[in-house]
């Protein structure tokens, strides 16, 4: 039986490469759930597992445990309609080097029943290509944009990114980012992609998954994830560090789910994931020897640091 409301589904899904010393572990019991009608945020540095776990979404690897479902399909039995349903964009994603944009399209537009040829007009208006320079004849930015133009206009049901505005510049990025809006105002259409600009991220996600040497670190709703975290520091006058000491063992006495714990003599800091203001005043009453106390909130780019120094503290 399929989830409708599922758009990506994986379940302690690991993923391997090479043997002996030389195994790398690239995805490692990763369970994640995508909604449909979602614009999901995949982030991690390098070697986190971002590309080898979207490659195993569009069954170009097979994982070595676990289950995928995507559109309620397993990857290794996509049918070509099912495939039509998908539209990935790959890092280094590439059209052969004499096609020109014209001869792309031709190629592709009869795989497609949905294609959509009045988006495709206005793209080549909106990135300013011309369709009848070659793809060894463009730039850098302009070969992504073709690219990204033939993947928008199949009009699939998900959308899959790895580093979709690689190579764009500032303005072409822009572009990219409004087409993908308009996008997601669809509901019956589902957004998954990764990359290393946060900015681009926090504008157009509403759910966001950091991980970490092929493990999640934290997964959620963004806004939900910007109201929850919170660093909470004590700081006192130097007198009172026994008391502070008796909390460093039990991260915020129980009250807070915590993601990092750190002191020094005259302070003592968490990092929680379920604040809430009533917890705060029962934390506050039970530290009556703080001078100062600080709560501070997260844009997604420190939420993301946190979440990885938090994942390197564990190991």
């Amino acid at each position: 039986m399929t989830n409708n409301t599922i758009a990506v589904e994986m379940k302690d899904v690991c993923r391997s490469f090479g043997s002996g010393k030389d195994l790398t572990l690239a995805v490692d019991h990763l369970t994640l759930s995508v909604p449909r009608g979602s614009v999901y945020g995949l982030l991690g540095a390098n070697g986190a597992g971002k590309t080898t776990s979207i490659r195993m979404m569009v069954s170009h690897l097979k994982p070595d445990q676990g289950e995928i479902r995507v559109l309620g399909e397993r990857p290794e039995e996509y049918s070509t309609d099912m495939r039509r349903r998908i539209a990935y964009i790959s890092e280094n994603m590439q059209i052969p080097r004499w096609m020109s944009m014209e001869d792309a399209v031709g190629f592709c537009k009869p795989l497609y029943p949905n294609w959509n040829e009045p988006l495709y007009k206005e793209l080549l208006k909106t990135f300013d290509l011309k369709p009848s320079r070659r793809y060894e004849e463009s730039s850098k930015g302009q070969r992504r944009a073709m690219c990204i133009i033939i993947a928008l206009c199949q009009e699939p049901e998900i959308l899959i990114m790895d580093e979709p505005a690689s190579g764009l510049d500032t303005l072409a990025r822009r572009h990219f980012l409004k087409e993908l809006l308009k996008v997601t105002c669809d509901e019956n259409k589902t957004v998954l992609f990764s990359s290393h600009i946060l900015g681009d991220i926090e504008r157009t996600v509403d759910r966001v998954a950091i991980m970490m040497r092929g493990r999640m670190v934290l997964e959620g709703e963004l806004d939900t994830l910007k109201e929850r975290v919170r660093r909470i520091t004590f700081r006192t006058d130097g007198t009172t560090e026994h008391r502070l000491n008796d909390l460093a063992g039990t991260p915020a006495e129980g009250l807070f789910q915590t993601l990092r714990n750190i002191r020094d003599r005259n302070s003592l800091q968490w990092v929680v994931t379920d604040f809430e203001e009533e917890k705060m005043i029962r934390l506050r009453e039970s530290l009556p020897e703080a001078v100062a106390v600080e709560v501070e909130g997260f844009n997604l780019e420190e939420l993301f640091m946190e979440s990885i120094e938090s994942s390197r503290d564990g190991e």
